[in-house]
């Protein structure tokens, strides 16, 4: 047979480009001449200097030491021996046999042997200048605050995991409680993690081998990612370890990277002077390392458990020299402390939450004659319950305390509703709130009474318990019937539709209509903030923060200080819990507390929106306003997030009266201002006390203008259809709400689009006409939205 020459084959000829046929010839390449040759070598010449500047920065952060890294402890199995761990480590940095640690940790045999382990600050060996704060795992591992308190001072974190045969068959290489432990460590933001594998002393190569990828299987089942396994059999191994915890570069997410930090090693509260009050707010003093950045003393500082507040001056504190020795401990000694850095009241943040609105700042308009006249007869016609004996002037300067407010029951039935109806029933009959029939206490019953009144109690119990088994199987049929039939309600009968959604319009297209975000605002949002171009904010206060520790910077100190933070008007409660928080942290009875110094405008109120999803493992309906406890790493707060849809580039976000498992929704609440990267995990709490995690998820920003509006979808049924038109019933009951609604557009599952043309009947019947055949089967609806806002916080402190 031919070749392709024999069909008349000619391939294309190349052309060397669009200059081809220009003076000169081909367009010569730019991977050739002498240009290219010095591009290359600078880019050369560029990646040497950046691995220079890399190692010599490497090097400053070693002969400088820093402060000590922390590295705390987290068994994922109950079958790991935490004890021979944790004695194991201490004694290759004290030089000591492990026996002896052990036995000198358990020397008080009142102490139990899990309240032996408290943070410890050793000396790497061989390198004095490299220390290491170990912290011991949490008391209790269930715990998912303590979890994310661990979290959040860890710098490395040790997983332990055991390696021995019988933990391996039984397949207990991370249980329950460990689950549990890194879902919250991984949707906060992992650090650096290395794993170690507790096997017993004198295992061979095969055995450390085998339990080894054990590890490795179980920890890329749980999602952490590339991690280091290291065996820890014996005083080889720990010393191994400690080297390569030394040489280790943490890695901390980003929350932790752009703010200024400070473990907690002790607390002191000074009282107020003697002449103010008992409960008057006085001084506390943190002593710690400044981490991550700079500390300033113009910046907030934010105290767990106790809330935000202005710093009065930053002190240099003794720095603590660790030996060899494992008892020397801390060494004081005596002598005048040196102010770092201080600011002046007016060069300070102002600790501000609310904004101040000005009612006369809108534009204001006289009244008229007749309005004022109007005004006074429904005043005098209105009943007013005055006390005895007050005259007309006195009415006048008496306000009104009006309870009808304009907000919105999100038109869902809220649990507890009933028992918040009688508590006001009873509280308005003269009794306490507590009582429905307005009576004194239990105390002041007599013995036979007191017996009748505990047998009520115990069927009050059962009744209640048999009400929450009746709400949450109330939620589930909710949810089902909301991810069946999303948006739908129901036309009350008893009261007119026009007046039930009377907040209600329609929306002729729900992309192109416009909605206009300052519209019927309520009234709280004249008390938050708003940030005309956000993402500027945020970019002028990362670059302040990152400035803080200069030179040139008299305000602030260096991170890798060890200072004692002086912060100023601190409540005498809020301080004593804090001392004890600390005091208790130091013991190993207690998490460790980090205070964080705060962004520009982080203290003040605003609309945050959180990209949300519902936790895995967590089942239970998730109603919109639900009660939930947000934990965002920076600050834990109660909250009734409003859950709406996640669309890119759009203008209107649709409610979601359930956050349903599977889709990404966005959580709004009030709260104060924060910058991204933040994460969030949100908990709900159970009728015993206990956390759960409910969902987790990250911050997209603080946008008050964010339009959510609910929908409301009415259905009708065609109940005589000729061709394009029919008979709808059922989606009202009053021809007067048939009229009222006229102008709304009409739709059906179908696809069909039209109108309303009259009331038929007196029974809410209507006429329409659609744009194209309608189905017997078909279901004619109306759309209706009304805009919706976060609930307002109870709690201001966000502690």
């Amino acid at each position: 047979m031919a070749g392709p020459s024999a069909h008349g084959q000619h391939n294309k000829a190349h052309k060397a480009g669009r200059n081809a046929g220009r003076k000169g010839g081909a367009r010569p390449s730019v991977k050739s001449g002498a240009k290219a040759a010095a591009g290359k070598a600078q880019r050369h010449l560029q990646a040497k200097h950046d691995r220079g500047r890399r190692r010599e920065e490497l090097l400053a952060q070693r002969r400088a030491g820093g402060p000590p890294r922390v590295v705390a402890l987290l068994p994922l199995s109950a079958d790991v021996d935490v004890e021979r761990v944790w004695s194991g480590l201490l004694a290759v940095c004290s030089g000591a046999p492990a026996q002896d640690v052990a036995r000198a940790a358990k020397m008080n045999e009142d102490v139990p042997a899990g309240r032996a382990r408290v943070p410890t600050t050793v000396a790497a060996p061989g390198r004095p200048r490299m220390r290491l704060t170990f912290l011991p795992p949490p008391r209790d591992r269930g715990d998912p605050l303590a979890i994310v308190d661990l979290g959040a001072a860890a710098e490395v974190v040790l997983l332990l995991l055991p390696g021995d045969d019988v933990a391996a068959t039984s397949g207990a290489a991370v249980d329950g409680a460990g689950e549990r432990a890194l879902g919250v460590l991984r949707h906060l933001g992992l650090p650096s993690c290395v794993a170690v594998v507790a096997g017993a002393p004198g295992a061979g190569l095969k055995q450390r081998a085998a339990a080894k990828k054990r590890a490795a299987a179980a920890l890329d089942a749980q999602g952490v990612g590339e991690a280091r396994v290291a065996p820890l059999d014996g005083d080889a191994d720990a010393a191994a370890l400690l080297r390569a915890l030394c040489d280790l570069r943490p890695a901390l997410p980003g929350w932790r990277r752009h703010r200024p930090m400070l473990l907690a090693q002790a607390a002191v509260y000074t009282p107020a002077s003697a002449g103010a009050a008992a409960d008057a707010p006085g001084g506390l003093a943190l002593t710690g390392y400044v981490r991550g950045l700079g500390l300033s003393a113009a910046q907030l500082v934010h105290v767990p458990g106790a809330g935000d507040f202005q710093v009065d001056r930053i002190e240099a504190a003794l720095e603590p020299r660790f030996g060899s020795d494992l008892g020397s401990g801390l060494q004081s000694e005596s002598g005048h402390a040196e102010v770092l850095a201080s600011a002046e009241p007016a060069a300070r943040e102002p600790l501000v939450r609310e904004n101040g609105p000005d009612p006369l700042a809108g534009e204001q308009t006289w009244p008229t004659e007749e309005e004022l006249q109007e005004a006074e007869a429904a005043g005098c016609a209105r009943r007013r319950r005055l006390p005895a004996g007050t005259s007309e002037y006195q009415a006048a300067w008496i306000l009104d305390d009006d309870e009808g407010d304009d907000l919105d029951s999100n038109d869902d039935v809220q649990p507890g509703g009933a028992g918040r109806g009688v508590a006001m029933e009873a509280e308005a009959a003269g009794g306490e709130p507590g009582s429905a029939d307005g009576g004194g206490g239990a105390d002041d019953w007599p013995d036979d009474q007191r017996t009748k009144a505990g047998d009520e109690r115990m069927e009050t119990d059962e009744a209640s318990s048999e009400a929450d088994a009746a709400e949450a199987k109330r939620r589930w049929r909710a949810q089902q019937d909301d991810a069946s039939f999303p948006d739908e309600v129901e036309t009350p009968v008893g009261v007119a539709a026009r007046e039930r959604f009377a907040k209600y319009r329609g929306l002729k297209s729900w992309r192109t209509s416009a909605w206009d975000a300052k519209e019927g605002l309520p009234r709280e949002y004249a008390r938050i903030f708003a940030f005309q171009n956000p993402r500027r904010m945020q970019k002028r206060a990362a670059a302040a923060a990152a400035a803080v520790g200069a030179p040139g910077d008299a305000l602030g100190v260096s991170a890798g200080t060890y200072v004692t933070l002086h912060l100023a008007a601190v409540p005498a409660a809020a301080a004593e819990a804090v001392v004890r928080r600390v005091t208790d942290s130091q013991q190993g009875a207690a998490a460790p507390l980090m205070a964080t110094g705060l962004l520009q405008h982080e203290s003040r109120l605003s609309v945050l929106n959180f990209a949300i999803r519902k936790a895995a493992g967590f089942e239970a309906p998730l109603p919109n306003k639900a009660p939930l406890l947000y934990v965002t790493g920076l600050r834990t707060f109660e909250a009734r997030p409003i859950f709406s849809t996640d669309e890119p580039q759009a203008a209107k976000f649709k409610l979601e009266r359930f956050l349903h498992a599977g889709r990404q929704a966005v959580a709004s609440v009030v709260a104060p201002i924060a910058y991204a990267p933040l994460p969030l995990l949100a908990f709900q709490r159970a009728p015993d006390g206990s956390l759960h995690l409910a969902a987790h998820g990250a911050l997209r920003g603080a946008d008050p203008d964010r339009v959510v509006l609910k929908k409301a979808v009415l259905t009708g049924c065609p109940t005589r259809v000729h061709k394009a038109k029919a008979v709808v019933r059922w989606m009202f009951h009053d021809p007067a709400d048939v009229r009222w609604f006229r102008p709304l557009e009409l739709w059906t599952k179908g696809g069909r689009r039209g109108r309303i043309r009259e009331p038929l009947g007196t029974h809410g019947a209507l006429k329409a006409l659609f744009d194209g055949h309608v189905g017997q089967q078909d279901t004619v609806c109306a759309s209706l939205f009304k805009r919706a806002f976060p609930v307002w916080p109870a709690d201001m402190r966000f502690a």
